[in-house]
């Protein structure tokens, strides 16, 4: 009795059914996706990014500028701690 067309038969069915549900098989020796290592790029949240961006209307060399001036003045200080400080200076800049 071969085994082939049973191992066929559910490799099928798990495919199709990965298919349906919108799930990847798991794969040996995979990399991680490059957008969840953009996510978390130098431990900074893609969330803290984007409204960075989003405040200095999209201007990558302004929030750099912002998140160096901020890492300046407060050495020792997280990545992420210096993103949400720019992001908390323009908020407390732009209610005066």
């Amino acid at each position: 009795m071969s085994f082939l067309p049973i191992v066929l038969a559910i490799a099928s069915i798990l495919a199709v059914f990965s298919w349906l549900t919108g799930r990847r098989l798991p794969i040996q020796g995979r990399r991680p996706s490059r957008s969840r290592s953009i996510q978390r790029d130098r431990g900074v949240s893609r969330s803290t990014r984007k409204q960075l961006m989003r405040l200095v209307g999209g201007n990558a060399a302004v929030a750099q500028r912002l998140v160096k001036d901020v890492q300046v003045h407060n050495p020792g200080r997280t990545e992420q701690w210096c993103w949400e400080k720019a992001i908390y200076d323009i908020e407390r800049d732009r209610r005066v």
